[in-house]
């Protein structure tokens, strides 16, 4: 019975967590004006879980704001490269719509194909960022990883899709469990750098 009570504990404090956690990045994406608070959140809110699953409890408002604060820049250069190139790709399936048949399909198939992993790239970042990496260093760390592990990739993608039914069926839980469990997922799939050379 105490096994089953500290279980129960155990889970509910992460419920708790990870909703103080979704909280604190709806809050701090708003202070950085919406579109340029997105990625230093997010960075921040990695450094947080990343501090809680080794089991340090740091003050969550003052650790976030101060991981928040020094990646702030390096993120948005990050978030910049990551917009240009969607609205790249954006232009590439505009241009798409102009064949018909099998080149419809494989210009449209592959602008998708890049998109989803540009967009994996840009999450992937958040992990170095959240360590003070520069802009340059962490996408070049993202790629690394996003190449390494595709097995990981597949179980990111799984988990991404059981999320967003969990979503449509129950949409009440978006503003406390959406963002934060994405990340939570990008921490516990994707080893950062002391790990980044042993694939599985």
């Amino acid at each position: 019975m105490k096994g089953t009570g500290n279980l129960i504990y155990l889970v509910c404090d992460w419920l708790m967590r990870l909703a103080i956690l979704n909280v604190l990045w709806i809050t701090f994406t708003l202070m950085g004006g919406g579109v340029f608070g997105i990625f230093p959140a997010s960075a921040a809110c990695v450094a947080l879980l990343k501090e809680w699953i080794a089991d340090r409890r740091p003050h969550p408002v003052a650790f976030y704001w101060d991981v928040y604060k020094r990646s702030f820049l390096s993120a948005n250069v990050v978030f910049l490269c990551t917009f240009v190139l969607m609205i790249l790709l954006g232009f590439n399936i505009y241009t798409s719509l102009q064949f018909t048949g099998v080149w419809f399909y494989l210009f449209f198939s592959g602008t998708v194909f890049l998109g989803a992993g540009v967009l994996m790239t840009a999450i992937l970042t958040f992990n170095p960022l959240s360590h003070g990496m520069k802009a340059k260093e962490a996408l070049k760390n993202a790629l690394h990883l996003l190449l390494l592990y595709p097995g990981r990739l597949l179980s990111f993608i799984a988990g991404f899709a059981l999320l967003l039914v969990c979503i449509r069926f129950i949409p009440g839980i978006l503003p406390l469990y959406s963002v934060n469990i994405i990340l939570l997922l990008t921490v516990l799939l994707f080893p950062f750098q002391q790990e980044a050379h042993k694939p599985v």
